[in-house]
């Protein structure tokens, strides 16, 4: 990667914004455990991230008449690398990442401009609601009902996995509309106020992926109105879904800084006796970190291809996926290497004890979390399918195996 010097002038305007508005000492405080925020840190990082969208760096190369900032593509680049450099709290949303795009493509207008500038902006989480008790990855199987009542729908199921420990300000959810249409023409994708009579949730107490919830709709009205799409998004929620699910599989790309787990684990090494030597004079752990640090870095070229891929309108074809895969396995791959680096250390919360303040033993649970967005083996189905190599002769996108 190579920056302008216009580019390195505003990335240094994005550190010193940070430094100004990140209190010193600040980041050491922060748990690598979204479910350990208490609601002062959850707070905090819902004000930073309006700071954030009010300086047009949330969404900066989103277009300003829907709240983002109206960079370019390289610059947006260089803002989040700034981000990622620094340790910050997590609020859960999916908004711009998931429920912008969607709305991008088949949202009216006056639905771009109702929910797109408070998105960008910052002022509301957004949580998706999609997997279902028996709809994972075959998400064609769902089970939730939308029945058509005047200008409403009455919608009625569960989603299970979603959000976060606290709360969203809007629920992005798919439901069967329409129980006699064929399958994958008769769901329909909702926008739901969380404070509508009939949804409620309760926490799942989970060994990773923490903070997660079941969501119960009971006789929850929903205006049509909220339908994406509006009166010609109903049935059309599959489609719609594929906005989403593409992205999640890969085909948006991405361009981050190196894994900061694997920057902190090597500095450890470093400075690590054992044996009365440094952990990395031992040439075992040297070629487990050169593994490491070299798949980290084919991630990251892919990450790379696929957002120059999207930002130049090619088709993904298998490389959505391809991503995706990468990232389902490198994870994996890197908690079994920490753990025969470090031992038992790696895995205990003992303040005393445990490695990188806590974001080793963190790292050990989230890792092995493969099946958000479609298990490595639904991944490897989608490339197969791309690549034409399924059973049945339609050749599908980045998206359409979920």
């Amino acid at each position: 990667m190579h920056y302008t010097p216009e580019q390195e002038a505003l990335r240094r305007e994005v550190r010193a914004w940070l430094d100004a508005n990140i209190p010193a000492g600040f980041e050491e405080t922060v748990p690598f455990d979204g479910d350990d925020y208490d609601d002062a840190m959850y707070e905090w990082a819902r004000a930073f991230r309006h700071k954030l969208g009010q300086q047009g760096w949330l969404a900066a190369a989103w277009p300003k008449e829907y709240g983002g900032g109206g960079r370019t593509q390289a610059e947006q680049v260089v803002i989040d690398e700034e981000l990622a450099r620094r340790m910050l709290p997590n609020t859960g949303d999916l908004g711009i990442v998931w429920l912008a795009p969607a709305l991008m493509v088949w949202g009216t207008e006056e639905q771009k401009l109702r929910w797109l500038p408070p998105i960008m902006q910052g002022e509301k989480i957004v949580w998706q609601a999609f997997t279902e008790p028996e709809a994972g990855s075959d998400l064609a199987s769902l089970q939730m009902r939308a029945t058509e009542d005047g200008d409403h729908f009455v919608l009625n199921g569960n989603k299970v996995f979603i959000g976060s420990k606290h709360y969203p300000d809007l629920i992005y959810t798919l439901a069967v509309t329409d129980s006699r249409a064929p399958r994958h023409q008769n769901i329909t994708a909702f926008i739901v106020d969380p404070k509508t009579p009939g949804v409620s949730w309760n926490r799942l107490d989970l060994h990773s992926g923490g903070g997660k919830s079941i969501i119960y709709f009971e006789d929850a009205r929903v205006p049509r109105e909220n339908v994406i799409g509006a009166e010609n998004g109903v049935g059309k929620g599959w489609r719609v879904a594929q906005s989403t699910l593409e992205i999640e599989h890969g085909g948006g790309g991405r361009i981050v800084e190196r894994n900061p787990l694997l920057d902190r684990f090597i500095a450890y090494c470093k400075r690590t006796m054992r044996h009365g030597q440094p952990l990395t004079k031992d040439p075992v752990v040297r070629d487990k970190l050169a593994n490491m640090y070299i798949r980290g870095q084919v991630g990251r070229l892919l990450g790379m291809r696929n957002y120059s891929m999207r930002q130049t309108g090619q088709k993904f074809g298998y490389r959505g996926s391809q991503f995706a895969l990468w990232g389902k396995t490198n994870n994996p791959f890197l908690v079994q290497q920490i753990m025969e680096i470090a031992g038992p250390l790696a895995a205990t919360t003992d303040p005393e004890l445990r490695l990188l303040r806590g974001q080793v033993e963190f790292h050990q649970r989230e890792g092995i979390v493969t099946h958000p967005g479609g298990t490595p083996e639904i991944q490897k189905v989608i490339m197969a399918q791309a690549l034409g190599l399924s059973r049945s002769a339609t050749r599908t996108g980045a998206g359409s195996g979920h």
